[in-house]
């Protein structure tokens, strides 16, 4: 064997990285070897042949030609402890875990690092709980990373299709989420890059997002004036009058309450808190004055003014924004209570708090220009540009004449 050495391979990572490649020259053919440096002494081992390391990684017996695929069983013999008899293994479970743990995750972290508005902290987490509560109780606690094929992620899938309680959608998302994770841990070299990351989408079937006839929300709204609790009247209001997004009515201040307008400028989420709308651009939105006096006498009622001064939908536990699943709650609770709807009813049919932003587009939609129609309910396109706080004085005429026409004869609709 001619030991002659033909080229010496760059570091891993700085000056002490824990292994350097060479490529050596033998008869036939170069080959690929790796010299460990021993983390106690800091000193370089003999080298060890890549092609040996594969085949007691159980990785097939072809030669490995490619520099690409030598530092990934390098290192791999590494984390798997043949080189230091490390018993220190990484799993799958805990890779998804750290990976979606904004903590932990190297990824997420460059990224907002990067662009601080590229990713929702709420994204993150809710990630976190789909592969928490939906992929971990799939796999094995010590299935490693290292393991991970085809097989095993249409395994996943399939089991979570048979369970019969997600929606298609929402299986998409956990796989694709799975997929991502995987893509970092290709560049990572924790896996080979050759591993396939990626299942076949399962086909959505759309559920479209149910509205409540006229007539319903004549009734629920007559029922609602009736409560003791305001909170569930008044946002049902102002989400029918204007359809402001539930996030965006749980950060309403008073101090975007002014002249008949609403700045919808922030909403609030449960990891992020307040932060930009969706979309990442305010709109100026109109509104009866009658209910923005009743805003803000309410804002007033507050009893923990120390908390969030001007806050509109202060929570009765502490006069904090009011949790991400009130308003749907107390809705569905009213029209159940109303019997106007059965839970039955509500589910066939799709209807939750959201629908009142859907029901406001549809009521409006044919007595307002559709750009403007866009502008004030806050969907996005390509045309849309950075005039949300601009709307023309006439427009805003048009669209509260809209309103008073299509909307308020339901809201205000003796018994």
């Amino acid at each position: 064997m001619n030991n002659e050495r033909i080229q010496e391979g760059t570091n891993l990572m700085a000056s002490k990285a824990p292994f350097t490649l060479c490529r050596v020259k033998n008869k036939e053919r170069y080959s690929y070897y790796v010299m460990y440096r021993d983390p106690n002494t800091q000193k370089r081992l003999t080298k060890k042949s890549i092609d040996r390391l594969k085949n007691k990684l159980n990785l097939g017996y072809e030669m490995v030609t490619r520099r690409e695929e030598a530092t990934i069983i390098a290192q791999r013999a590494l984390d798997e402890g043949i080189i230091f008899n490390s018993t220190k293994k990484l799993t799958f479970n805990k890779f998804l875990l750290d990976f979606y743990n904004l903590d932990k995750s190297e990824y997420f972290k460059r990224k907002l690092m990067l662009d601080s508005h590229s990713v929702s902290p709420d994204y993150i987490a809710t990630r976190c709980n789909l592969i928490k509560n939906h992929v971990l109780p799939l796999i094995e606690t010590d299935y490693e990373l290292s393991r991970i094929n085809l097989d095993k992620l249409e395994s996943i899938q399939t089991q979570l299709v048979q369970k019969e309680k997600l929606s298609s959608t929402t299986i998409n998302q956990i796989m694709g989420s799975i997929s991502l994770a995987l893509e970092f841990a290709k560049k990572k070299n924790y896996i080979l890059q050759s591993t396939a990351t990626k299942v076949d989408s399962i086909k959505a079937k759309g559920k479209t997002r149910g509205i409540l006839t006229q007539e319903e929300t004549a009734e629920l709204m007559r029922y609602l004036r009736g409560l003791s609790n305001r909170r569930i009247y008044l946002s049902c209001y102002l989400s029918l009058v204007t359809g402001m997004r539930s996030g965006e009515i749980r950060a309403l201040n008073t101090k975007n309450i002014k002249d008949g307008l609403i700045n919808v400028d922030v909403a609030y989420a449960n990891i992020a808190g307040f932060k930009e709308p969706k979309g990442k651009k305010s709109r100026i939105v109109p509104c009866p004055n009658e209910l923005l006096d009743q805003l803000k006498s309410f804002a007033l009622l507050n009893p923990y003014k120390s908390k969030e001064v001007g806050l509109v939908f202060w929570s009765a536990r502490g006069g904090n924004v009011v949790s991400s699943h009130y308003f749907n709650t107390k809705f569905k609770e009213s029209l159940v209570r109303s019997n106007i709807l059965t839970d039955k009813q509500i589910e066939d049919r799709n209807i939750s708090f959201h629908s009142l932003r859907h029901m406001a587009n549809t009521l409006l939609r044919g007595s307002v220009d559709e750009y403007i129609l866009r502008l004030t309910i806050g969907h996005s396109s390509e045309q849309i540009s950075d005039i949300y706080s601009h709307i023309e004085e006439t427009a805003l005429k048009t669209l509260r004449s809209a309103q008073e026409k299509n909307i308020l004869p339901l809201i205000n609709e003796k018994d």
